[in-house]
């Protein structure tokens, strides 16, 4: 049977249509209202852009002549290879009423995408090409049993969207006759980080999944920890039996996801739930597994873990993999400096190892008369997102011919808009025509400044590596000043005219 003809697939309330049996095709959008029924020998392919259940619709199989739910049912297929096709599932998942498929096909490499409402499938799943793109519904799986789930690897998956409570697959009344049961997911387009879920009760119960990037100091919310995770957060839950029986958690990472602390020590890798207001510990760190969460093959490059959990699994968990014993937020560490290159000139240049969370640098300067800084140049972090666990180097010109010492520090941007700022260097002013002398340099605490007559100097001025002026004296017709300074570290001393101008500057080592 063949629908090529018609404009559109539309089936009123009132009205039934009935596929027994062999292949058929629609090539239009399809509107269902009414009963559609696809019989056990039959496959319906859909090559339409958009399918809508109505709520009030029914999807029937072979059973009670064609009018029941309790069969088997044919397959309906999603097929298409030139765009992303659309599902009004129509399902509602909280009172588990609407339309639901038999058993549902995926056979299009652009996906298929929910829109305006959930979806359910009462027997079976598979997957032949492409990813269901959840957005921000859910995918109800099952007939009081998990159903059947078949074709899913690291490309073939449901996208969950990266959101709390959003993007759900739910498998109905997992028991423990039924093992190991697959949550095959990942957050966005080749991310594939699934979870699988055994209950060692007999009483059985249904599961959500769902996954989305970074690790959270409060789950959802708080500083992130990259470092010692794989930047996945998998939020699970049970539906009916909270916080009781026993259950078996095993998720699947990839190797590129690893911060690079649990790259280093992934053998001392655990699951961890975010239970009691932080990440829990366990005793006994265990070695991954390989990626066996597929349909298919091993995936390379994947690791699994597990961990068993009782009353703590509620109706809303989170989970993630952590290792080691840092139970710190990483921090960006800098090394920041800055020389005159020439008279004019002054190179301001910093590196990074890790860095973290950082959006932008902002190069900042004051001259020594003045009392606040001010922007005189920005880059943009290259880490990709911000982060990044190897050394980066900046480095920027600033235009300068100021003949004192200038202040340089950065002032660093985090991507939620908070900033800090680095220490402080000086560097000394654009070179004079007349010349200081100061030695010995470095000096123990004592040491002398020679002024050439011709510089009329009224004072020496020395500042500390802050900028803070610690120290005045006045020159009175002398050539030689004999000074000293008690704590060790890096000074600067500049000498001054009569009308305050700073001559020229020296920098002087106290290493005691």
């Amino acid at each position: 049977m063949s629908l090529r003809a018609q404009q559109g697939f539309y089936v009123p309330q009132s009205a039934q249509v009935f596929f027994k049996g062999d292949s058929s095709a629609i090539f239009s959008n399809v509107i269902l209202n009414g009963n559609l029924g696809v019989g056990r020998l039959a496959t319906v392919n859909f090559l339409g852009q958009t399918w809508q259940n109505d709520p009030g619709a029914r999807i029937t199989d072979e059973s009670d002549n064609g009018t029941g739910v309790d069969g088997e049912g044919g397959w309906i297929r999603f097929l298409n290879n030139n765009y992303r096709q659309q599902l009004i599932g129509g399902y509602n998942a909280a009172t588990r009423q609407g339309p639901s498929f038999g058993r549902f096909q995926l056979d299009n490499p652009f996906g298929v995408q929910l829109i305006n409402g959930n979806v359910r499938s009462r027997n079976a799943f598979d997957f032949h090409r492409g990813r269901v793109y959840l957005e921000e519904h859910a995918w109800v799986l099952g007939n009081n049993n998990p159903g059947i789930l078949t074709g899913y690897d690291s490309s073939r998956y449901f996208v969950t969207g990266n959101a709390v409570d959003k993007g759900l697959l739910l498998r109905e009344n997992i028991r423990s006759s039924d093992g190991l049961v697959a949550f095959p997911l990942g957050s966005k387009d080749y991310a594939y980080t699934p979870a699988a879920i055994q209950n060692y009760s007999d009483r059985g119960d249904d599961f959500f999944a769902t996954v989305f990037d970074s690790v959270r100091a409060q789950a959802v919310s708080g500083n992130i920890r990259v470092m010692e995770s794989v930047n996945k957060t998998w939020q699970l839950g049970r539906r009916n039996y909270p916080g009781e029986d026993s259950i078996r958690l095993v998720v699947q990472h990839r190797e590129q996801d690893e911060g690079g602390y649990y790259t280093q020590m992934r053998d001392k890798a655990y699951v961890s739930q975010f239970v009691n207001g932080r990440w829990d510990t366990t005793a006994n760190p265990a070695p991954g597994s390989g990626g066996y969460i597929t349909s298919s093959s091993v995936i390379t490059n994947s690791y699994t873990n597990e961990r068993g959990f009782g009353f703590t699994f509620s109706n809303s968990s989170f989970f993630t993999k952590l290792t080691g014993q840092p139970t710190h937020t990483p921090e960006t560490k800098l090394r920041f400096n800055a020389y005159r290159i020439d008279a004019d000139r002054v190179s301001v240049y910093w590196h990074t190892n890790p860095e973290i969370n950082v959006q932008s640098f902002v190069v900042e300067r004051r001259l020594s008369p003045e009392s606040n800084f001010t922007p005189v140049g920005s880059l943009p972090s290259q880490a990709p997102g911000g982060y990044s666990f190897n050394q980066l180097s900046y480095q920027t010109v600033d235009l300068n011919s100021y003949t004192g010492i200038s202040y340089y520090r950065l002032r660093i941007i985090n991507h939620d808009a908070s900033f800090w700022y680095s220490d402080t260097v000086a560097v000394t002013g654009k070179p004079g025509l007349y010349s200081i002398l100061l030695w010995p340099n470095p000096s123990s605490g004592h040491f002398q400044v020679t002024i050439n007559n011709e510089l009329h100097a009224k004072s020496l001025i020395i500042w500390n590596a802050a900028g803070q002026l610690i120290r005045r004296e006045e020159v009175n017709g002398r050539n030689v000043i004999p000074l000293y300074l008690p704590i060790q570290g890096t000074y600067f001393v500049g000498a001054l005219r009569v009308n305050g101008e700073l001559i020229e500057t020296k920098k002087v080592v106290i290493a005691q």
